[in-house]
């Protein structure tokens, strides 16, 4: 896998070594030149919008008569991509004028990036007259200070929530929480936890063996084999919880929105694997972010594929990338550290 590519996929499942409060695990990495797009690229398929289940490029306005009646809608991303939270505000902007339109509440927004215990924050916040200032927002949920990739780039997002007056739900877990279940396993988790998440149930076998192949694959060869199946369990516990939140959100709203990164949106092994089995029969609709490779000349090459072959999403975005360093170089840093 080309180091561009890589760093997409590890950037996007935010599967890295778990680390102290407000570090990587997180973020799935950060980098001194985030918020740069690289111009040094093949443009051509740059702005492709590519539905992977009808085998055929889509323009906006069908992906968003696509996505408008969908109650479950998740919104896939490569964290330190500017273009993806860009253009994710603007779908989220375009789906509550079309809601409003038709006399519609929502759709609620379940962040990937705040957590369950900011959750009182953010509606003391909503409910104050701070509510329109997503800077003021930001800083009070410590966003410097969090792990992920700069408030700027992520402004747009809760700019738009905020101008459409939206509901917004906390999605991740706290990263204690996700250390704990990691290292002891689901026994760390009350009966009554483990049973409301749906964890009693956990991926087929050829499910659970492509997620650990991802991990291996992206991790460059830095993680031992031994961290693989806890790594798994973190990124399934994650998923599970922002399912939760997803249907409590639709539940309230009518709709609801996930921002995550691509691994966590998978039809195939993500979210929506925890979704139909909490909310059976429940619409749900998939967008994958994915950045541009000069050795890629098609776009369906981009879709991910589950282990029999089939789409794991509904439709791919193709944007440009995002400059970085060496992943693998810098997840070689941040091992060595003390």
């Amino acid at each position: 896998m080309a180091v561009g590519r890589c760093a997409a996929v590890v950037l996007s499942l935010g599967l890295l070594i778990f680390p102290a409060e407000g570090g990587s695990a997180q973020s799935g990495g950060t980098t001194q030149t985030e918020g740069r797009v690289s111009a040094q690229q093949d443009q051509a398929l740059v702005g492709t919008i590519w539905s992977a289940r009808e085998g055929r490029a889509v323009s906006r306005e069908e992906l968003l008569e696509g996505l408008s009646s969908t109650p479950l809608i998740l919104l896939g991303e490569v964290h330190d991509n500017p273009e993806h939270h860009s253009l994710r505000a603007w779908i989220i902007g375009e789906l509550a004028t079309r809601r409003s339109a038709s006399g519609e509440r929502g759709p609620a927004v379940v962040f990937e990036h705040i957590r369950a215990d900011q959750q009182s924050l953010v509606d003391d916040f909503l409910a104050s007259d701070e509510r329109a200032d997503a800077g003021a927002l930001l800083q009070k949920l410590d966003w410097d200070r969090s792990g992920w990739p700069s408030a700027a780039m992520f402004s747009p997002l809760f700019e738009q929530a905020l101008k459409f007056r939206l509901p917004i739900f906390a999605g991740n877990t706290p990263a204690e929480a996700i250390r704990k279940v990691a290292r002891e396993g689901l026994a760390s988790l009350l009966d009554e936890e483990r049973s409301r998440l749906g964890l009693d149930q956990q991926l087929e076998p050829h499910l659970y063996a492509a997620l650990i192949k991802d991990i291996e694959e992206n991790h460059c060869g830095l993680v031992p084999e031994s961290a693989f199946p806890p790594m798994a369990l973190a990124q399934q516990y994650r998923d599970a919880h922002l399912a939760e939140r997803m249907i409590s959100a639709m539940a309230a709203n009518g709709a609801a929105v996930l921002l995550a990164g691509n691994g966590h949106v998978r039809s195939d092994r993500g979210v929506p694997w925890h979704l139909r089995r909490r909310a059976p029969g429940s619409n749900i609709g998939v967008v994958t972010f994915v950045e541009a490779d000069p050795g890629i000349t098609e776009a369906a090459p981009y879709v991910p594929l589950d282990p029999d072959g089939q789409p794991a999403t509904d439709y791919v975005w193709i944007t440009s990338r995002a400059e970085r360093p060496d992943p693998c170089e810098e997840m070689r840093q941040r091992i060595s550290r003390p």
